[in-house]
């Protein structure tokens, strides 16, 4: 296994118990209060890391356009994101809400096909096509 595959294994990992901790979460914290909390430990855990790294530099030569879609990024892939899934997954099974919120590369590439000009091969389709056949029978 190469080492960026190593790294996407530990997401997984981490993503796969995640869900597991909010569930037990949510079961007393309301879903926009438990985003609020999570977005705040994340942002003060990635400042520190940040600064003692001294990564804080290069943020002030970003341009409007990375400004703007990295603000937006977090808007609709954190905040919008988390909230819905943090709702889904306080009125639903973890088992089921997972794998759906999980489909999300399917979105990702058609998307990207639209939008950043990428081609759909037919293996990337058929892939897509598995990934809903499998979110179809897990749900």
């Amino acid at each position: 296994m190469n080492e960026a595959a190593l790294w996407a294994l530990l997401a997984a990992l981490c993503y796969g118990i995640a869900p597991v901790l909010e569930k037990i979460g949510l079961q007393q914290a309301q879903p926009l209060a438990a985003v609020f909390v999570r977005a705040l430990v994340t942002t003060v855990f990635t400042g520190v890391c940040l600064f003692a790294r001294s990564e804080w530099v290069p943020l002030a030569h970003w341009t409007h356009k990375t400004w703007l879609a990295i603000i937006a990024s977090g808007v609709v892939g954190v905040l919008l994101a988390q909230v819905f899934y943090f709702v889904a997954l306080r009125r639903g099974d973890v088992g089921r809400i997972a794998p759906i919120a999980g489909s999300y590369p399917l979105f990702a590439c058609l998307l990207a096909a639209v939008f950043l000009g990428e081609k759909l091969s037919p293996g990337r389709v058929f892939g897509t096509v598995l990934v809903f056949l499998g979110i179809v029978f897990l749900s």
